[in-house]
């Protein structure tokens, strides 16, 4: 069996995975609020941690992947009053619209896909726990987490807590016997949704969810905790610290975090307007494309969304799409190819291993024999299967350009024309499918095709 390797935020090294139970994986990934539609850059943890959910897979077959959805939350209250819907109805639509994204994206269903809402006692349980062992408090209709009283604080973040609270978004309250203690629940105002509880009616504060969720389908202890770089801290640090303050356990082994995404070098914001929601851009392009863009940066490091990136890889994927068009048969491989499975157990180097996939593509535009052909098509798809990718059919009708058949007939057609010295068809064969966005190549191997 192939060594996975991870870069681990808890310790900040490349780790080699060693799972708790290598006969069933178990992994958590923070999931969507669901106060508005989401954007390019809630895709990128999505794509990035489906990729890791299929590699599992691979390796060790049984995968538990839980992801959760927060749907009671201030924003979803303030969005819901904003539009003058239900939250119920607010979080129906947008919870339908991410789903939708998903399946465009080519992203697989999660084992477990719990709602905050449905939660609720296992949330007040894990609360008890944690007010009897000393660790939280009740105040003012509030219950907060003492911080100071877990020496540990701070293991995730490497903050001391004096560094914590500068430029952190601490609450100060008179209530607080210490300003970083956060809320695990709160009193509700009178419009907002409210659960009966020891603590009085209220609702749950954020971070307090994921911590049971993740209890509730996957144990005191798990494989792998995967988000977004900006939920380290206080996020993620709050969840380890609640799960060690009720189970005395360190919550997950593996901490992996995807790095931002920019837009032409500038954070996303409405002031900017520059915010691309997953709709607009989905509607622009094929989900593929974007899968493709999502993988071409390596996960832990800043993504810069262009245009021209976006241009590249979908010239990337008619390129491997016209690869496999050049198949007559594709079969089952059995296993994905070396070069490939090394990539990504290398801390997910997706840019490696999609550099492979065109490297295989090139060799299939340079064979000659059929039989290496199918065979090196075969190695693509299986491959990029792994990756979520070349999963379309009719590729080339669905992006509305020159079919594969229509290409290789002209180029047929070319070539007829040259061998009778009528260049001037022969010029004019190449110019129609360069206006059709096709560019022809004359190689000592015969001619090949690409698209600009």
């Amino acid at each position: 069996m192939k060594t996975l390797h991870l870069y681990n935020s808890l310790s900040n090294k490349l780790e080699e995975f060693i799972p708790i139970d290598k006969n069933n994986i178990r992994m958590y990934a923070c999931g969507p609020t669901v106060y508005s539609s989401p954007h390019i850059g809630n895709a990128r943890p999505l794509v990035i941690f489906d990729v890791l959910f299929r590699l599992l897979r691979e390796l060790y077959g049984n995968v538990t992947y839980v992801r959760n959805i927060t749907d009671v939350d201030d924003k979803i209250n303030k969005r819901a009053h904003e539009r003058d819907i239900s939250i119920q109805e607010l979080t129906s639509e947008v919870i339908e619209e991410f789903h939708k994204n998903l399946f465009f994206l080519n992203i697989l269903p999660v084992t477990y896909e719990p709602r905050a809402t449905f939660h609720i006692q296992e949330m007040i349980e894990i609360i008890s726990k944690l007010i009897d062992k000393g660790y939280a408090y009740k105040a003012n209709n509030h219950v907060l987490f003492r911080v100071k009283a877990l020496k540990s604080y701070g293991v995730l973040s490497k903050r001391t807590l004096e560094e914590m609270i500068p430029g952190c978004r601490v609450e100060i309250a008179p209530y607080k016997e210490d300003p970083l203690d956060f809320v695990l629940w709160k009193p509700s105002k009178e419009s907002e949704p409210f659960w009966d509880s020891p603590f009085g009616k209220g609702r749950p504060g954020w971070h307090i969810e994921c911590s049971a969720m993740s209890y509730k389908y996957l144990g005191t202890q798990f494989d792998i905790h995967a988000g977004g770089q900006d939920l380290i801290f206080p996020h993620h640090e709050n969840e380890i610290a609640q799960n060690y303050g009720a189970f005395d356990i360190l919550m997950a082994n593996y901490w992996i975090h995807n790095g931002l995404l920019l837009v032409d070098n500038q954070k996303m914001s409405k002031s900017l307007g520059n915010i691309i929601s997953l709709n607009e851009i989905l509607q622009k392009y094929d989900g593929e494309i974007i899968r493709y863009v999502l993988l071409s940066t390596h996960y832990q490091k800043t993504l810069n969304w262009t245009e021209q990136i976006v241009h590249q890889a979908k010239q990337s994927l008619d390129r491997m799409y016209g690869a496999l068009n050049l198949a007559s048969e594709i079969f089952d491989i059995i296993n994905i190819s070396e070069n490939t499975l090394d990539a990504l157990c290398s801390n997910l180097n997706t840019p490696l291993a999609l550099h492979e996939l065109n490297s295989i593509a090139n060799k299939i535009y340079k064979s000659t024999e059929k039989k290496e052909i199918n065979y090196l098509c075969s190695v693509l798809k299986k491959d990029a299967n792994l990756l979520g990718l070349l999963q379309r059919e009719n590729w080339f009708q669905q992006q509305n350009i020159i079919s594969q058949e229509e290409i290789e007939a002209l180029i047929k057609e070319r070539n007829l024309a040259k061998s009778q010295k009528d260049y001037v068809k022969a010029d004019q064969i190449r110019d129609y499918l360069l206006s059709k966005n096709i560019k022809i190549e004359d190689t000592k191997n015969g001619v090949i095709w690409k698209t600009l």
